[in-house]
Order: structure tokens, then C-alpha cells, then sequence
């Protein structure tokens, strides 16, 4: 029992001694050692202090006196350079300009999983660029410019094909590998042949296509060919995240998944991915059961109709300002992320309920006095829809969203552009005073 005790006590002043040269307070003769050692990065901020008091209170003693307690256990959410073997990392494979990245073998299902997203993401890309060529010309239409849309939209088809077709059936190789979750591989698998329908269906419409008779219904045609492709790219996207996700929690790698893949690069916020191992990662710290927590899920209503009517260009230009709006809302301490497509999530740190829903209904209410517009001088006004929830102790990560997502069916259900709170037992409408959000005008 001395013994234990003892090395309590030793641990503790190790720990105190090394942080407080980590941030910059220990003997002076000793920090410029450390500096002149490279060994001191940049002072750590105090919230980075107030999480690892959190990630240490999480700790059991036992835990700590373990010597197979890994340094990340105990350090991981500072941002300290990480040293992995590559044999562990998975590859960066979401930068659809690095091709040469595709090529390499895939040791961990989810992998494969990333490498049907890529072609889609980089189908995406060249889709958009060629609607926002199409929109541009509307109404002046011209033989040359409907020419060459056609052609790279029928090029993008084709390149598509192929990539997916070869990622596609390296994944069905392995859907063995996901055990019981082979059911969702096999949903892959189907949405896989879907959205290659639709692209040969595409392709077939083209080669119908009549560009003699009047060119601005062709332009109209191959902005609908692009819609199409679009939805069924979407559909197939969030069911792709979903199933890495699921296997990332299935095999236990939450906690490895590469960082370059925790943020929506459109946004600047986390992204689904993000989002789920923060909330792993608080979930394992207990922070639902030592710090007050309250959820926002938002839902931009009517958005599909935004995508169709003026181009995906100014849909992303819609979400980016959306995302902004959050940033001055939410506090930096808060987790902010988009949850999918139209979708944000807001996980709020040490607020009770009423103030979460005074925030998410400043963020309603002002988002709906937005009007955008665009090259054309068109005006777009668009509204939003909040599911509310306090985090409970007894919480899973699974709970919370369940209870997110009915509270935001509940709003958009019962008429959108406004808020439901899901206590738990029941849904009730928030019925908040006029806030005072001033109108505004954004260019998109």
C-alpha cells in the first residue's frame, strides 16, 4: 500500500513538472534546455490544458499506474506530432487529385470503402464545373459552348465508369471481410450497380440528344442529365460514409482513421467522420457524465430545390455561408460539424437547455433573414429547421443522434423553418420570442 501511494505521488510531480515545462512555467535553466533540444513545441493553450485535466480525471488510478497505457490514451487530443508505422496508417486516398495514391493496396476494408467515394468526388467535381458553364450560357446559347458541355459530360460518364467499375470489384471482394456487417456491403453493392445504371442511362440520353433544332432546350437537357446524376451521386455518398463508419467502429479503428479525413473541405467544419470520433473520443473521456452538453441538429430546408433551380455551384456557396453563420454563433469550445449534405450538427459544452435552444434559435432566425443572390441577380431565400436535445448521462453516441434526427423529422413535418426539443420522452415545439435578426444580403 506505501508503495502504491508512493508511486502515486511520484507519477503526479512527473506529470505536473512535465507539463509545466510543456507550457512554458518550469526552471528556467531547464526550458531553455528543452527549447535547445527542439523538445518545447509552441505554448499549449488553456483549453488543450482544460481537456487533458479532463482525458487525466477520466483515468482511473489503475489505468494510470498501468505501463500498457499507451501515451495517446493519455495525450492524444493535444496537438502533438504523431509518429505511426505505415503498416497502421490509412492512405490518403480523399484527394481526388492525387491518383497515384489509388494504386495502393487496401489493408483495411473501409479503405476500399473510401476508394468508391473518390470517383464519385471527383465525378462531382467536373459535374459542377460543367453546370455552372451550362448556366452561364442560358438564354444565349450557343453551338460551340453546348458542344463541348456534351462532351465533357459524356467524358466525365464514361471516366466514371471505369473507376468504379475497377474500385467496385475490388470491394466485392472483400465484402467477406466485414463479417456481420456483410449485409451493408451487399447494400454497397447495390447502390454501386444503381449508380452505374443511372450513368449508362445518362450516357444513352446524350447520344439522343438534338443540337440542330434549339439549343437552349439541349442546354436544359444536359443541366437535367447532371441533376440526375447528382441525386443518385448523394444518395450513394451518405450510404458510403455510413458503412466506413460502421466498419471503422466494427474493427475498433475510430481512433486511427487519418486526420485529413475528419473535415469537409466546403466548409471548413468537421465532417461526418469528423464528428463521430470527437464524440468516440468524449464519449470514452465520460464528458456527457461530468459536463453539461446539449445537441442541434439543422436541416436547410428545401436545398434539392436550390441545387436544380441554380446550379450546385451556388448550393455550395448557400452551405459555406450556412457554416459561417455557425462560427458566430458557437462557441470554438463547442463541436461543430456537417453531419450530411444539408445537414450540421451542433454538440454545445457547459450550457443548459434554454440557452442551446436560444442559440439555435438566433441561428434559425437569422439564417431566414439571409437573402442570397446571384450572378443573375436572382433572389434566394431559404429557411432552416432545428431538432434540439439534451445529452443524458445514460447516453449512447447511437441515442443522441436517434433522438436528433426524430426531433428534426418532427420540425420538418410540421411545416419547417422552425425548432422541436426532444426531452427524451416526448417532442414539443420551441416557441421563441422575435430575436431580432437583422435582414442581410449575400452574393453568391
Amino acid at each position: 500500500m506505501v508503495f502504491l501511494v508512493l508511486t502515486i505521488g511520484i507519477l503526479n510531480i512527473c506529470l505536473g513538472f512535465v507539463l509545466a515545462v510543456h507550457t512554458g512555467y518550469g526552471p528556467p535553466g531547464l526550458i531553455e534546455a528543452w527549447d535547445a533540444l527542439g523538445g518545447r513545441p509552441e505554448p499549449i493553450s488553456n483549453k488543450e490544458v482544460d481537456q487533458f485535466v479532463d482525458q487525466m480525471n477520466g483515468l482511473s488510478l489503475d489505468a494510470m499506474l498501468d505501463d500498457e497505457v499507451e501515451d495517446e490514451e493519455l495525450f492524444g487530443h493535444i496537438d502533438v506530432e504523431e509518429y505511426e508505422d505505415d503498416e497502421d496508417e490509412i492512405a490518403d486516398l480523399l484527394n481526388p487529385n492525387a491518383p497515384e495514391n489509388w494504386n495502393l493496396d487496401e489493408k483495411y476494408i473501409e479503405t476500399s470503402i473510401l476508394k468508391l467515394n473518390i470517383a464519385m468526388i471527383k465525378s462531382g467535381n467536373r459535374a459542377t464545373e460543367i453546370d455552372t458553364r451550362l448556366r452561364a450560357c442560358r438564354g444565349k446559347s450557343d453551338k460551340e459552348t453546348i458542344q463541348e458541355c456534351y462532351d465533357r459530360l459524356k467524358e466525365d460518364c464514361e471516366s466514371y465508369l471505369n473507376e468504379q467499375a475497377e474500385a467496385a470489384a475490388k470491394f466485392s471482394d472483400r465484402i467477406g471481410e466485414m463479417g456481420e456487417l456483410a449485409e451493408m456491403g451487399a447494400d454497397i453493392e447495390m447502390g454501386n450497380l444503381e449508380q452505374s445504371a443511372q450513368v449508362e442511362t445518362t450516357l444513352s440520353n446524350l447520344q439522343h440528344m438534338d443540337f440542330d433544332s434549339d439549343l437552349e432546350i439541349a442546354n436544359q437537357r444536359l443541366l437535367a442529365e447532371i441533376h440526375n446524376l447528382r441525386m443518385a451521386r448523394h444518395k450513394m455518398r451518405d450510404s458510403q460514409e455510413e458503412a466506413f463508419l460502421a466498419m471503422a467502429k466494427y474493427e475498433n479503428r475510430l481512433n486511427v482513421i487519418e486526420k485529413q479525413l475528419y473535415n469537409d473541405p466546403l466548409t471548413n467544419l468537421r465532417n461526418r467522420i469528423g464528428l463521430e470520433v470527437t464524440l468516440s473520443e468524449w464519449w470514452k473521456q465520460n464528458r456527457h457524465q461530468s459536463r453539461q452538453m446539449n445537441a442541434m441538429l439543422f436541416d436547410l430546408d428545401g436545398f434539392g430545390k436550390i441545387n436544380e433551380d441554380y446550379g450546385s455551384l451556388v448550393g455550395d456557396r448557400i452551405l459555406f455561408n450556412f457554416a459561417a453563420l455557425l462560427g458566430k454563433n458557437i462557441s470554438n469550445a463547442d463541436l461543430t460539424g456537417r453531419f450530411a449534405g444539408q445537414r450540421f450538427m451542433v454538440i454545445t459544452l457547459d450550457v443548459g437547455p434554454r440557452t442551446a435552444t436560444k442559440t439555435a434559435e438566433t441561428i434559425r432566425q437569422g439564417f431566414e433573414q439571409i437573402t442570397f443572390t446571384n450572378t443573375s441577380q436572382e433572389e434566394i431565400q431559404l429557411t432552416v429547421s432545428a431538432g434540439l436535445t439534451e445529452v443524458k448521462p445514460e447516453d449512447t453516441v447511437e441515442d443522441l443522434v436517434e433522438r436528433l434526427q426524430k426531433a428534426l423529422e418532427e420540425a420538418k413535418g410540421d411545416g419547417a423553418n422552425r425548432s422541436f426539443f426532444h426531452d427524451g420522452k416526448e417532442m414539443k415545439i420551441v416557441e421563441a420570442p422575435n430575436l431580432g435578426a437583422e435582414p442581410q444580403e449575400i452574393q453568391v
